[in-house]
């Protein structure tokens, strides 16, 4: 009888490695701005500076990434997928293990920016460059869709049960905690198949990649997506924070919310797949829709204060957000089946590291000048409706 392990292919181990690190992802990512907001508090005790703090951590983080890259990607292609994958979690590990020196000496928050850095290309070039050779073009939406559902399921709760053990044992309970989480998410690895691993990284490619319109649209619309990751992700929490909702509070809303995008990304997946088989502009159309419903809502989110009012606005996001993201993610893994190169998804973290800093320059420029939420809100509502440009790769 054939054993049950030998039915599982490389994106089922997708599929459960994405479970486990969606796990670790939302019981932390919210809440590493907000610690690290206390601790700049706790140095300085200037809101001021301790919101520098937090822009200078992530800037520096996706330094490391833009520097790093290239040589790195030379490694990804001689140790393949499955092993930078791995490595990428014990970078992940070391990541957490600084957070949880800070208490004792803040230098180890810059080791954390870095090592956070330095997991970001091993793990994403590597996962989604499998991905992409994967999974079919014409299955790509549901395929994708089903990897965004485990996620979301890992972040129903993950965000609660992480604001709550803040709440009662502090910041290092929970960075201790998800290390055990980080560690389960290596042995689905093992499953994965080998891949091919196409490299063709250079300057000059880079720069082709920015000037042909086969690909600027992707190279553009990924600066958009970061922004708006990363208002969601960091200064979304921060915004909220300042209203007075607390950690475990934020965790309700994150979590709530996330139930929401379970059920949505479930059925955008295939509806994505008929959609494009249409061979007319209907999916663009409907991911139109959703893009404009995002800037709407960063616009809206100026004007909401406490959780009666937050709460609401949040799940409207998450609807057009969930849309928005499954098919953002079946336009971005059709091009990386197009170029069929670990050079794409090389390009496609640079740009997106420009726009993660971009961002955060913003946000430090807005916080010197005493405007930081208006600023920060309008940018990533602009920026936002660039990522619109990637729905051309629906015709290529």
């Amino acid at each position: 009888m054939r054993s049950w392990y030998k039915n599982i292919d490389g994106v089922h181990a997708f599929y459960a490695n994405g479970l486990l690190r969606s796990l670790f992802m939302s019981m932390t990512s919210i809440y590493v701005p907000l610690f690290i907001y206390s601790v700049g508090m706790g140095i300085w005790g200037s809101w001021q500076a301790a919101l520098w703090l937090v822009a200078a951590y992530y800037i520096l983080q996706r330094l490391v990434v833009v520097i790093i890259v290239f040589p790195l990607s030379k490694l990804i292609e001689q140790i393949g997928f499955r092993r930078s994958i791995s490595l990428s979690v014990f970078f992940l590990i070391a990541y957490t293990v600084s957070l949880l020196l800070v208490k004792q000496d803040t230098s180890w928050l810059w080791v954390s920016a870095v090592c956070g850095g330095l997991q970001i290309p091993m793990y994403w070039i590597s996962r989604d460059s499998a991905l992409s050779q994967d999974i079919e073009g014409k299955t790509m939406g549901r395929r994708i869709a089903y990897i965004a559902v485990l996620e979301n399921i890992a972040s129903l709760l993950g965000p609660f049960v992480g604001g709550t053990i803040v709440a009662l044992s502090g910041y290092s309970t929970l960075f201790g905690v998800t290390l055990a989480i980080l560690a389960l998410s290596i042995i689905p690895l093992w499953w994965m198949p080998g891949h091919t691993h196409k490299n063709g990284v250079s300057l000059a490619g880079f720069g082709y990649f920015l000037r042909t319109k086969r690909y600027l649209h992707q190279a553009v619309a990924n600066v958009g997506i970061a922004v708006n990751d990363y208002g969601n992700g960091v200064i979304w929490p921060l915004i909220l924070f300042f209203q007075g909702i607390r950690d475990e509070k934020i965790g309700i809303i994150y979590s709530v919310v996330a139930v929401l995008a379970v059920a949505i990304q479930y059925i955008t997946g295939p509806w994505f797949d008929k959609l494009r088989a249409r061979k007319d502009y209907a999916d663009e159309g409907i991911f139109g829709l959703a893009t404009a419903g995002i800037a709407i809502i960063w616009v809206a989110r100026f004007f909401v204060k406490g959780i009666a009012q937050v709460l609401p606005v949040d799940m409207g996001r998450q609807l057009f957000s969930s849309v928005h993201a499954n098919f953002f993610s079946d336009y971005l893994h059709l091009g990386g089946k197009r170029m069929d190169s670990i050079a794409y998804w090389v390009y496609i973290e640079i740009m997106y590291s420009l726009g993660a800093i971009g961002i955060f320059g913003i946000m430090a420029m807005g916080v010197y000048w005493g405007i930081w939420k208006e600023l920060v809100l309008v940018s990533i509502a602009l920026w936002s409706l660039a990522t619109l440009l990637i729905a051309k790769e629906s015709n290529l």
